[in-house]
Parts: structure tokens; C-alpha cells; sequence
């Protein structure tokens, strides 16, 4: 399934948050061209990683990425939490951990240069 690329700079759709990341690559690349050039890169990787087992890890590792999900959910804003029930919040902390872990998965390829491309 492909994923959607971002909205376009001129666009107000989407987060402000993104506009860190856009003006980063803008700065790095050709301006305008940071979503075009990147994100279908990203893409092509993110559905080579869905189509095999995550990144080898320790135990200590794993249970180290579990730890930071906690932290995650004690400091994230209380009216946001208050949104959230106690069935939630252990899904809402497994969403962590797997984003953690494709974060991991993300790091290591772009050492490995498996993300040279970019």
C-alpha cells in the first residue's frame, strides 16, 4: 500500500510540526524539493522493512525501548493523557514501542547506507 506523501509546502494541510523537518531538507536540497526527493525514498524503505522481521535486538534493548515508551506516556501533556483509558494506554505504549523500533530500524539502515539516496 503506498503511503501518501506530504502536503506541499504552500499547502496548510497537515501538522507545524513538519515544518522543521521540511525547511531542514529544503535547506540540504534544492528548495521546493525536499518532500519530492525524499519521501518516496522513505517510503520505498518503509515497505521493504513491513516485508521482514524487525532489526535483531538484546533483551536489554527491548526492554530498554519498553522503559522509554513509559517515559514517553508520564511526560506527554496531561490533557492528552486524560483522553486516553487504561486499555488505551497500553496500546497507546505499544504504538510507541513499534515506532521506537522502526526508528531503530530507520537508524541503522541510514548507517549502514542502505539510505545513501538521501
Amino acid at each position: 500500500m503506498p503511503i501518501d506523501p506530504l502536503p506541499p509546502e504552500n499547502s496548510s494541510d497537515g501538522p507545524d510540526w513538519l515544518d522543521e523537518f521540511r525547511d531542514l531538507a529544503n535547506r540540504q536540497l534544492e528548495d521546493g524539493s525536499s518532500c519530492e526527493q525524499v519521501h518516496p525514498i522513505v517510503a520505498r524503505w518503509f515497505e521493504k522493512l513491513m516485508q521482514r522481521d524487525p532489526p535483531e535486538s538484546r533483551d536489554s534493548v527491548l526492554q530498554a525501548m519498553s522503559c522509554l515508551a513509559t517515559e514517553i506516556i508520564a511526560s506527554a501533556p496531561e490533557d492528552m493523557i486524560d483522553q486516553v483509558d487504561e486499555e488505551e494506554e497500553d496500546a497507546l505504549a505499544g504504538f510507541i514501542e513499534y515506532v521506537l523500533m522502526i526508528g531503530r530500524a530507520f537508524e541503522i539502515s541510514l548507517r549502514s547506507g542502505e539510505l545513501d539516496d538521501l
